[in-house]
């Protein structure tokens, strides 16, 4: 039950990073103008993005747990799954605050740690739920932090067709052994 819909919320987050990985490259190198005259802009398109992949996880964790049991427990376990999801998004923001890496010197480094922070709450995740899931998580990390060391100017490019990978790939591995 706590895994209900796993492998298609994967999928949708899996494109949504890499969509953000994208658009943030284009920001870089051809929406750069953009940007310098709009700062601004960047807040309300990630913010459809995430507010996109909320109402998805929620819409497709509902469906999946009530498939799977009564209206009451799915409705127990989908607000636990929900609050250390939310928990973990929540992370993901905060300790950069807490950290005072919310300014222009350090700014650029946040989603270094953001992304970590999520790639550890898929670890976490799966350490309690099934340990392929903590290896999608692994992966997850792995395709961010590699080419953002090893592939210079196209790291984001690089990241984003290796995140699709990582989670196209996990999704199915979920799959075969039974969670979707």
């Amino acid at each position: 039950m706590y895994l209900a819909g796993t492998s298609p919320i994967l999928l949708l987050w899996g494109g949504i990073t890499a969509v953000a990985y994208l658009f943030s490259y284009w920001l870089q190198t051809g929406g750069a103008d953009l940007v310098e005259q709009r700062p601004w802009v960047v807040v309300p398109l990630f913010g459809v993005l995430i507010v996109a992949g909320i109402v998805g996880s929620a819409i497709i964790g509902h469906r999946a747990g009530s498939r799977n049991v009564s209206r009451e427990a799915s409705r127990a376990v989908g607000l636990r799954v929900f609050g250390f999801w939310m928990a973990v998004a929540v992370a993901a923001w905060f300790i950069p605050a807490a950290a005072g890496m919310w300014n222009e010197e350090l700014g650029p480094r946040v989603p270094h740690v953001a992304i970590g922070i999520v790639a550890l709450g898929y670890i976490l995740y799966g350490m309690m739920t099934r340990p392929a899931l903590a290896a999608v998580g692994a992966g997850i990390a792995a395709a961010y932090y590699v080419p953002s060391f090893l592939a210079g100017d196209a790291a984001l490019v690089v990241s984003a067709v290796a995140t699709l990978a990582v989670v196209g790939g996990g999704a199915v591995w979920l799959r075969r052994i039974g969670i979707r």
